[in-house]
Order: structure tokens, then sequence, then C-alpha cells
């Protein structure tokens, strides 16, 4: 175990003998974290390795095993801590999907919880309230956000400052500890240095940050200091991040080298355009499309990127035919299709398959077993849902857990079972299930570990050379870097600039994306 403490100064917050059991499962061995005043600090893992349970032994959702000590400035939190005892001792929590009421005001979201009635008329003096939302507001430099606006209207960096701004309610500034559970994986990257700039001013002022993320870039751009957890074990604590490169830290969490884990293997292809012609987009308009127009090749992997208004995250779906388009058409395998007339089912049927961004909001169903979750599109051709024979759906998943290392190996478990990046890898397998000639994928890796990660654009290059045409839209610069052949920037709405070979590098990438733009947002980590 790799540790780095400071003697000199009193911890924040302190956890020891942090352990969790479910029934004879042991998931979490005596972790043990200090946190100091002012600190950032990380706390990075693959999915599985213990961080959820951690976060929740400290929210109070699990109760720890005997003789787990948890102090805040010295002072014991009784676990499991209530919602009271949490604000007693300053620590708030900012969870991945933000916990925001998108219908409700500003005021409501920050208030809800502290609300101050009048002393006769017990009745909520809605203005006070205002004011205080303004001030909570104010604090993070969130200064022009109007407490009245409902808060579907607003920016995501004007939610994620109104989650945190809520969070801070029962935190004196300067004191207390503030939890980023995953906190940014919802938001676009080309925002987050807003949100960055008031996570840095939390922890100027005294108050503490505990930051749970996937993305390691952000960790390394803001955390002084990281814990790997592995296995429910920490085997490295509170390592300082100076000097720490992805690859280092990458290294630290799986225990090998990027390179290692994928056994040595490049993930290009030494020549891209390897086959005929698979897809074609012939001036697509429509859904923020205006006039886009490119080509995709059998056997290449081809990158979409843009900035949040490019419309290159709305691409994936009117190819698919999920979003309407008022103009242009598809060509599949040589096959011309209208937009105007265009349906999933065609699409799909074309040999056309979209691996949405969203798992469980568009890919997976919660309350289905891994195995119908997986098989689902091709039921009605095998014989319907409630077939007597499954044969064909055991040797479906025999093939995920073989090409993707799906776990658990156990085809009757509740999607709720599996961690974030076993239920991606099961969306992938899902529609490759369809053996689909063109493969569309929007965000594959998202808030996956750097595991599940490797394995997922792995399996899009074998796909590849394979013969398949791969299309990928996503944000992430590196992931683009390692697997694609070409990548496409999109600015308003068009395909506007294209690189190759040794252009396909993340800095590349960036400037290529973010010409003309603020090169403080482009490199938001900076």
């Amino acid at each position: 175990m790799v540790t780095a403490t400071d003697a000199t100064t009193a911890p924040r917050l302190s956890i020891r003998n942090a352990s969790k059991t479910f029934g004879r499962v042991r998931v979490l061995h005596e972790v043990a974290l200090d946190v100091l005043p002012g600190e950032i600090h990380g706390l990075v893992g693959q999915n599985g390795s213990g961080k959820s349970t951690l976060i929740k032994l400290l929210s109070g959702v699990y109760a720890p095993d005997a003789g787990a000590d948890v102090r805040i400035d010295g002072a014991a939190v009784p676990m499991p801590a209530s919602a009271r005892e949490l604000q007693k001792h300053g620590i708030a929590f900012v969870h991945q999907d933000l916990g925001l009421d998108l219908d409700a005001s500003v005021v409501q979201n920050v208030r809800i919880g502290h609300y101050e009635a009048g002393r006769f008329t017990r009745r909520i003096r809605w203005r006070a309230e205002a004011t205080h939302a303004a001030r909570a507001l104010a604090t993070l430099g969130a200064t022009s956000i109007n407490p009245y606006a409902t808060v579907r209207t607003l920016r995501h960096a004007e939610r994620a400052s109104v989650a945190i701004a809520r969070a801070l309610q029962g935190i004196a500034l300067g004191t207390g500890l503030i939890v980023l559970d995953e906190s940014t994986q919802s938001l676009p990257r080309d925002i987050l240095r807003e949100l960055y700039a008031q996570v840095r001013a939390i922890a100027a002022s005294g108050t503490s940050v505990l930051m749970v993320s996937h993305r390691l870039d952000e960790i390394l751009a803001l955390c002084s200091k990281v814990t790997v957890l592995e296995d429910g074990r920490a085997t490295v604590v509170g390592e300082s991040t100076e000097g720490l490169s992805e690859a280092d830290l990458t290294r630290l969490i799986l225990g090998k080298s990027a390179s290692a884990y994928l056994g040595g293997q490049s993930l290009k292809t030494e020549s891209a355009r390897r086959g005929k012609e698979a897809l074609a987009a012939l001036e697509l308009a429509g859904s923020g499309l205006k006039g886009a127009s490119f080509q995709v090749f059998a056997g290449e992997v081809v990158g979409v990127i843009g900035t949040s208004d490019s419309a290159y995250d709305v691409l994936p779906y009117v190819l698919a035919g999920s979003l309407s388009a008022s103009e242009g058409a598809l060509r599949i395998d040589g096959v011309e299709l209208a937009l105007r007339s265009l349906t999933p089912a065609t699409v799909t049927r074309s040999g056309l398959c979209l691996v949405p961004g969203s798992r469980l909001g568009q890919g997976l169903a919660a309350d289905m077993t891994a195995l119908e979750n997986l098989t689902l599109p091709r039921l009605h051709a095998k014989g319907g849902r409630f077939a007597l024979r499954r044969g064909w759906q055991l040797s479906e998943f025999a093939d995920a857990i073989r090409s993707l290392g799906l776990s658990p190996p156990s085809p009757d478990l509740r999607l709720g079972a599996f961690s974030g990046g076993n239920q991606q890898k099961l969306l992938l397998a899902k529609w490759l299930g369809n053996k689909p000639r063109v493969l569309v994928v929007h965000e594959p890796t998202q808030a996956v570990d750097v595991g599940a990660r490797q394995q997922i654009l792995l399996e899009l290059r074998r796909q590849a050379s394979q013969g398949v045409a791969v299309l990928v839209s996503s944000l992430e610069t590196t992931d683009l870097a390692t697997v694609c052949d070409r990548v496409l920037v999109m600015q308003d709405g068009r395909v506007v600039h294209e690189l190759t070979d040794a252009d396909v590098e993340p800095h590349t990438i960036i400037d290529a994306v973010y010409t003309g733009i603020s090169s403080e947002i482009a490199h938001a980590t900076a």
C-alpha cells in the first residue's frame, strides 16, 4: 500500500477501519482515509472497487461494520449518520444526477430543508428565501442565476451551481466537507471550467472537498492528493498528484499500464478505408443539423466531436431514425434512404445499430434481467420472450462474457446487480448481437472505470477488424485518439474538418474543435 500523509495538519475528515459486509461477502476492508482542511482529495477506482459503498457509509445510507470510526475535525460522527448529524458536522453531498427538481424554481431547490417559516403565520416567506438562495449562489460567483427561474431553463453549469449551493447551505464557508460524487459525469466538458473554478474557490476558503470521479484528467487537474480503492481495499492512500500523468494514475488504478492491459495490442489499423463505403450521410438537415455530409468505410473507426452546440451529439440519433430530420438521406451498403421517412425499425433492418449514450434512460431496462436486456432486440425473431428454449440467449451471454469480460457471469441477475461499467458492456453487447454492418455509438465510455473503458474500446476496434464500419460520437478526446482512424469535427451542424493519421491525437483534436473559441474553455482542466 502506498501512503502519503501530512503530519503537520490535523485532518478535516478522518476515516478509520471502515468495513462493510453484505451477507457473507465483505465489500469494504478496513479503509482508512484523511482529507485535510482546504484540500481537494480525489477518490478513484474501477467499478466494484468500493467507492460507492464508502460514500454510502459516509452519507448514512449504509451502516458500517463494527469498529468504524469517522471524525470531522476530531469530533466523532455517529454511524450510520442521520441527515441532522451530517448537517451538524458540516458534511454535504452533491451526487451524480445532481438531485434537482427540474420543474421547481432555483430558490425551491436551493432552500429545500432550510425554509424559515414566519413566526406566527408559519408560512414560507419566499422573498427572504430568494435572498438566502441568491446569497448562497453568490458564494460560488453564480450571481447571474435568477432565484425564481425554473431549473429546467438553466444551462448545465448553472444547474451544477444550484446543486452545490444547496449542499453548502449547512456549511459555514471555510469549514466542513463537501463530497462531489461523480457530480461532473453528466456535464458537457465544454462548460466544466465554471464548475472547476467553483470547486477551487470552495477549497481556497478552507472547506474540504472529497471528489469521486472517473475522469482522471479532472482528478489530476483539481486534486492535490488521491486515494485509490481496489477490491474494497485502499491500495493507495493520500498520494500526491504532483507530477502524476494519466498513465501513472491508470497504472495505480489497474495495477498495470493501459498498454499491458490491452496485451500490447495497438488499437489502430495500419490503414483506414480498408473496405467499401458502408455509410454515407448526404446533406442531413434538421434537429440541429445543417447540411452534414460524410462517409464511413467498412473496417474503420471514425470519431465525431464538436462543441455542445455543434449537434455532434444529435447526429447518432438522426442516423438511427430516433430524431426527425427535414432534409437529406442516408446510404447504407449502397441503399439510399430518405430521412423524411426514416424510422428506427427501417434503419435497424438496413444494418445500422445505435448504442445510445444513456444506458438507463435509453438503452437498458432496470426491471429486467441481464439476459432479457441483452437479447431483447432479437426475441421476436427467435420466438418471443416466453419461448421455452433459451439456448441461443445463453450463448449470446457467454459471448458477452468472453469478448467484453461481462461480470458477474450470472444471466438471471437484475440489471441493478451490475456495476455501471458492466451495464455499459451489456448495452454494447445487446446491439452487437444484431451483427450490424454499421455500428453507431454515443459516448461509449461515459462514467465507466479505466478497465471497462479499455475493454469497450478494444471491442470497437475488434468489430472494425471484422469489417464493421464504426462511428463514435464522443467528447472524450483520449478515447477518440486511441481508437479512431479518422475524426470528424463538427461546428454549427456541419462537418467542418477531418483529422487523419498523426493528427488524431488528443491535443490536435481539441485544437480543431475549439478553433476560434476561447482556449480557456477548450482546456477547462488546465
